[in-house]
């Protein structure tokens, strides 16, 4: 029997577009393949200097970035790029970030230690169909460590469980990608998802509530929601329009997901339609309650044998689609790079 690994079980969004665990069939391998190879491309080659050209100051630094990309992705590469940054293009960028830097003691963060990544502008990813994907960011190459990255995002998608988000540290190894997703969907009345993919798979995940948490959240279509990430080492916090809803240690194993409870047996035990619509009602519920527990089990497994820490690497921005049309658009996008 395949056995496909849940990073939530109500959720399908990583069981269709971005997981296949254990055994499957050909067309599940080649869509995981199929995923990884799109998400390394366009981690690797979308980097718009063009674009980035009317929007950053940093030109010059962003084509030596993308030249990097080209070369190889280099880590070290994009940071000596970025260490020739002049005083009057930072004078610029800072200038610029101003609005944005006022918004960073609003997630604990000092805005005297550290200084602007970029900002990103206007962009809005569309796709339409069975497990879709795309991503982008105009100034790719730029480096991670610790940071905080937020976005405004509106969406339209036809399905609950597709969603919009960001890449965050990620190496770009299209054979095997290393690399944190957080994923914000209106499923269940608004989900956030943060995954970690090691070595091209799916290895560890969170689903945290935003919709009761955040009093602000808005899960129907054609709104538009605030999601910022904080990470500092091996912690995420995870903001939905400014609200705490969630802190990711990586240093500690996700608990048990939430099984569905059993359900209520009929009032009159001698209905024998009531009793055996409840026997199959229950035994559905105890072969979900089985499988997530099995699930959980081999993730923790998986988990225990893979690398889950990342300490640096690029950021993008991200579309997922379970099926049908899916719009994500992300306005006063920024990442602020926070000092060691």
């Amino acid at each position: 029997m395949k056995r496909k690994l849940h990073l939530a079980a109500h959720l399908l969004l990583f069981v269709i577009v971005l997981s296949a665990c254990g055994p499957g069939s050909s067309s599940d391998n080649s869509a995981r393949e199929a995923t990884v190879e799109a998400i390394s491309a366009s981690v690797r080659e979308t980097a718009t200097v063009e674009a980035a050209a009317k929007e950053n100051p940093n030109v010059a630094v962003e084509t030596a970035q993308a030249e990097a990309t080209a070369a190889g992705l280099s880590i070290g590469a994009t940071q000596t790029a970025e260490a020739s940054l002049g005083d009057e293009a930072r004078a610029a960028t800072a200038t610029a970030f101003a609005p944005f830097t006022a918004e960073l003691p609003k997630y604990g963060v000092d805005p005297a230690k550290g200084h602007p990544g970029w900002i990103h502008p206007p962009v809005s990813l569309e796709i339409d169909g069975y497990m879709q994907y795309d991503y982008l960011n105009q100034f790719i190459a730029t480096v991670a460590r610790d940071f905080v990255i937020s976005s405004d995002i509106s969406w339209n998608t036809q399905y609950g469980t597709s969603g919009c988000g960001f890449v965050l540290r990620s190496d770009g190894n299209k054979n095997a990608l290393n690399q944190y997703l957080v994923i914000v969907t209106r499923g269940a009345s608004g989900h956030v998802i943060f995954a970690t993919m090691s070595k091209g798979d799916i290895v560890g995940g969170r689903d945290i509530y935003a919709y009761g948490k955040d009093p602000n959240f808005q899960w129907g279509n054609d709104v538009t929601n605030r999601l910022t990430v904080v990470g500092r080492g091996t912690v995420f916090s995870i903001y939905s329009n400014d609200t705490l809803v969630g802190e990711v240690d990586l240093k500690n194993p996700p608990g048990l997901p939430s099984i569905p409870p059993a359900p209520k047996p009929p009032s009159n035990v001698g209905d024998v339609n009531a009793m055996n619509l409840y026997k199959k009602q229950l035994a559905e519920q105890q072969a979900v309650a089985t499988q997530i527990v099995a699930d959980y089990r081999a993730r923790q497994q998986e988990a225990a044998n893979a690398n889950q820490i990342f300490e640096r690497g690029f950021v993008a921005l991200v579309v997922l689609s379970e099926s049908g049309r899916s719009l994500c658009t992300f306005n006063d996008t920024w990442l602020w790079l926070i000092d060691g």
